[in-house]
């Protein structure tokens, strides 16, 4: 197989890849059902965050959610607590913090919850008008839904438009959500500090599928990209063979293994995987030394790392499903560096006996 990044494209693959971006939309549009099932799953939780509460001198761990808080195995709700009647009976886990910290709680969720449920509404829009946009060519339906927004005045042109603006709309009601309630949670529950819990790392999990979709639906509504240059990246993944393809495969599952941890932590190393996609994509040489030196160093912090972790058995939850993921991401790590060694063998072989008359090399199937 010849390189690919230098541009040399047979007419099938180009076709190919042109029908393919068709189908960025429908990848969006599954993208807004898995970020309302997040956001819905989220707004049930009791685990926003998490702090301590003291207990006839005791420290007990609480869960505070967006309407409730909950210690050890007695739950009541935040408008219970705030304010504190004089007439009510409150556990004695409950009466030990001051009533001023539930109503931050209180107040904090009450604003999260009306931004996530408002987010509903541009994301619906954004998820139907996505899959209509994505199936217009291939479904009746789709094309109905299409015609139909036409009937209303949206033009082609306005339909871009409208669809970038219900990403954008539903983008920047959860960056307020996470950024309200990151703001006016407490700093303590009564001891110590409090930390975020899973249910708002599901919400910072859908904003960054939010995030990639706006980015991806904008870029291809308004024409801010050359479709030309993208149809031959995704070429070259789509005939890459043997071990080009397993890099391929197993840089783009490090990237989403690395959004699936951001429940837990945004780890910013998640980034690094790009350097390889692009190397494969343009072999520059610059591109493969940065990536594999950054990429060592990172091998060297994680081995620290995991030996300062305490045992699977006390960690949380999520801190658990966090780490057992980034063990698989350490260990792929060793197995990018053997895959690039064997295709830069490859390519040096390819580069020492050049198939044909000509002096372009070829990459080893």
């Amino acid at each position: 197989m010849a390189k690919l990044a230098r541009g040399q494209r047979s007419d099938d693959v180009v076709v190919r890849n042109r029908a393919s971006l068709d189908f960025l939309p429908l990848v969006c549009a599954g993208a807004a059902v898995c970020c309302g099932l997040f956001i819905l799953v989220a707004l049930g939780s009791r685990e926003w965050i998490q702090g301590t509460a003291k207990e006839a001198g005791d420290v007990k761990y609480a869960f505070v959610g967006l309407g409730s808080v909950r210690i050890g195995s007695d739950a009541v709700g935040l408008h219970k607590l705030c304010p504190h009647p004089a007439n009510m009976t409150v556990p004695d886990k409950f009466a030990t913090t001051p009533p001023a910290i539930w109503c931050m709680c209180r107040e904090a969720g009450t604003w999260a919850a009306w931004l996530l449920w408002l987010s509903f509404i541009p994301l619906s829009i954004a998820g139907v008008l996505s899959a209509a946009e994505g199936l217009a060519s291939v479904s009746t339906q789709a094309r109905e839904v299409k015609l139909a927004v036409t009937s209303m005045g949206f033009d082609q042109r306005s339909q871009g438009f409208l669809l970038v603006g219900c990403w954008a709309a539903t983008w920047a009601l959860l960056f307020l959500g996470l950024l309200t309630y990151a703001a006016m949670v407490p700093d303590t529950l009564g001891w110590g500090t409090v930390d975020f819990e899973a249910s708002f790392g599901l919400v910072r999990l859908s904003f960054l599928l939010v995030t990639m979709c706006t980015a991806v639906i904008a870029a291809k509504a308004l024409k801010l990209w050359h479709e030309e240059n993208f149809m031959e990246a995704l070429g070259d993944f789509l005939d890459a063979r043997g071990v080009r393809q397993s890099l391929y495969l197993l840089l783009f599952g490090q990237l989403a293994l690395f959004l699936l941890i951001s429940v837990n932590d945004l780890y910013w190393q998640g980034l690094i995987p790009l350097f390889g996609l692009y190397y494969l994509d343009t072999e520059k040489t610059n591109f493969l030394v940065l990536y594999l030196t950054v990429l060592v160093m990172t091998l060297l912090f994680d081995m620290i790392h995991f030996l300062g972790l305490p045992r699977f058995g006390i960690m949380e939850g999520k801190k658990a499903f966090a780490e057992s993921i980034y063990i698989v991401i350490f260990m792929s790590k060793f197995a990018c560096i053997v895959l690039f060694g064997m295709l830069k063998r490859e390519e040096l072989q390819a580069n020492q006996y050049p198939q044909g008359d000509n002096n372009d090399p070829e990459i080893a199937e």
